[in-house]
């Protein structure tokens, strides 16, 4: 008892030497938050070190001054109405307001009222509320990219296993908005054809400490459409690397699986339509590059098509024509214009053939420029064609010049041979068939060169017997010009006539022997009649004679021989050959 007498002595005497007051003072300035009191005069009271830093005061300087001098604040300011609710209606109250002793900051404020007056708390939260403003700002820019790119947001807890969704990433699984569901409810809406590949990418990327992004099909909630969808996320991880959850987003993509899936389908039809063509394609990118050649075009180099792509083409040009297409071809991609050129491509059996390249400029939807697609066609053949009809049409012209002016002159020597009219006409007919015959010999051979025993067999075939041949023919193949063919023909129709009317052929015991021989380029032929009447030579010359002797002498440059022996007649015509 009297050890208690004691210490109650000791605090009556400590109270009343002031050792309360320095306790007070000891327990506000050790306080980290700025502490004042009001009386009810609006008078200090009190004011800790936290405040007096805050505000730039010392306690003993505004102890016993009016709050609104020291504080110079608006009574209507968010500070002062706060003060003055406290003070009127004695009930604490709290609210962030603007300090009233240093601009631009912001004070958690807290007010109670006390015994006399009211006792004031804050804290500066200035840089906190900053933050929260920056997180929310963040927050809401995230919402608008997500909202504008389609993706909702979702997070995981690895400790309750509970998934957490946006509205949009809830929309997206058809779920309302605000669901949370176990991790295994989502894993039950995954394809079952996905399901172990999202599952191997969700575990690695946390095991590795990554990021996976992955493309599935999910099972919509409500209409149980299959949804394709896109997920991005990243782990989340304890201070000791404990995994505890995910972040990530989600998004619809079946629109553009569907036109990837129209692309794959149409670049297929493409190429099968492409390989089916018969003739080389290609396609080439913007920058010039082949990037595409169809199967006719690997068979016709004879290379695999890999071997083809970018400037590959080029080596296949015959040297002479690379420069000019080289340059055709970068002129027309100046403009990007559609261009047609032909040159000489080396084959695949290393033959060089004529190609016709046509090249179209393609475009895009949106106009872009994406490159030329292009076409050749091997008109090695039709050029060749094109050159053959060019000179048989020259020939044509020239033989139809030549065979008006024979049939001008066989007309001519007709009419001086001073015979009644109808011998006249039926020996010129007979003179025109026989030019006629040697005229189809020459056309069934492109009026190339003609086969001289088609030609002499065609000459004497009106004058011979079916059934008792009375001319032979006899000689190896040999192959004469046109003009020689024609003049020929005339030859031996003429000497046939005449071995018709007076010579072998006259009587059923004669025979004509037409043989030949080449020696060089040099054909020789004889015409030897036996058997007929005996011969003389004539006392004049007629057709038959000056187209012997003139009209041979003009086509083959030298007159026929003509022998008048009284066995038969022989004549001997020698013409030049021509190439087989």
């Amino acid at each position: 008892m009297a050890g208690d007498a004691s210490f109650g002595t000791a605090l009556v005497e400590e109270a009343g030497s002031g050792g309360l007051a320095r306790r007070r003072e000891e327990i506000l300035d050790g306080v980290a938050e700025g502490v004042f009191s009001l009386d009810g005069q609006w008078r200090f009271t009190d004011c800790n070190r936290a405040a007096e830093a805050h505000a730039g005061i010392r306690s003993e300087e505004v102890l016993g001054k009016i709050y609104w001098e020291v504080a110079r604040a608006a009574a209507d300011s968010t500070l002062g109405s706060l003060l003055r609710e406290v003070m009127a209606t004695r009930r604490p109250a709290e609210a962030d307001a603007p300090s009233a002793m240093k601009p631009g900051a912001v004070l958690a404020v807290r007010a109670f009222p006390i015994s006399d007056g009211i006792c004031v708390t804050f804290r500066d939260v200035t840089e906190a509320r900053a933050a929260a403003r920056r997180e929310r700002e963040q927050a809401e820019r995230l919402e608008l990219v997500l909202a504008a790119s389609g993706l909702g947001d979702w997070s995981w807890d690895a400790a309750s296993d509970l998934m957490t969704l946006s509205p949009k990433a809830a929309a997206v699984h058809g779920l309302p908005p605000g669901t949370t569901l176990p991790w295994a409810r989502i894993q039950e809406s995954l394809h079952p054809d996905d399901r172990p590949r999202v599952l191997e990418a969700v575990a690695k990327a946390i095991a590795q400490r990554t990021s996976c992004e992955v493309e599935y099909r999910i099972r919509r909630a409500g209409d149980g459409a299959e949804v394709w969808v896109m997920a991005r996320a990243h782990g989340l991880y304890a201070p000791d690397g404990r995994p505890t959850g995910m972040l990530g987003v989600i998004g619809d993509v079946s629109a553009g699986k569907a036109q990837e899936l129209m692309a794959r389908e149409s670049e297929a039809r493409f190429r099968i339509m492409a390989d089916c063509t018969p003739a080389p394609a290609w396609v080439t990118s913007a920058a010039g590059p082949i990037e595409f050649v169809n199967q006719a075009m690997a068979e016709w180099v004879g290379r695999p098509r890999e071997e083809l792509m970018g400037d590959a083409w080029l080596s296949l040009l015959h040297p002479e024509d690379l420069p000019k297409i080289v340059e055709a071809r970068a002129a027309a991609r100046r403009d990007l214009a559609p261009y047609i050129y032909e040159a000489r491509f080396r084959r695949a059996d290393g033959v060089w053939r004529t190609m016709q390249v046509s090249s179209k400029p393609r475009f895009d939807d949106a106009g872009a420029f994406q490159g030329y697609v292009g076409l050749a066609m091997d008109v090695t053949d039709t050029r060749a064609a094109q050159t053959r009809q060019r000179l048989l049409i020259n020939e044509l012209n020239h033989r139809v010049k030549n065979t008006l002016a024979t049939v001008q002159s066989i007309a001519h020597q007709t009419l001086r041979e001073a015979v009644a009219g109808r011998e006249a006409r039926e020996r010129l007919t007979e003179r025109l068939l026989a030019l006629s015959a040697a005229h189809n010999v020459l056309t069934r051979e492109n009026w190339e060169s003609a086969d001289l025993a088609e030609i002499a067999a065609e000459a004497i075939r009106p004058y011979d017997e079916v059934k008792a041949r009375r001319i032979t023919l006899e000689g190896p193949q040999a192959r004469i010009a046109p003009g020689a063919a024609l003049a020929l023909s005339m030859a031996l129709h003429e000497l046939a006539t005449n071995a018709l009317k007076y010579g072998a052929l006259s009587k059923a015991a004669g025979r004509v022997a037409i043989r030949w021989g080449r020696t060089g380029e040099t054909i020789a032929l004889e015409w030897r009649e036996t058997g007929g009447p005996k011969v003389v030579a004539p006392a004049r010359k007629g057709f038959g004679s000056r187209l012997l002797g003139q009209g041979l002498a003009a086509e083959l440059g030298a007159r026929a021989e003509l022998l008048f022996e009284p066995e038969g007649l022989i004549c001997r015509i020698r013409a030049p050959a021509a190439a087989p």
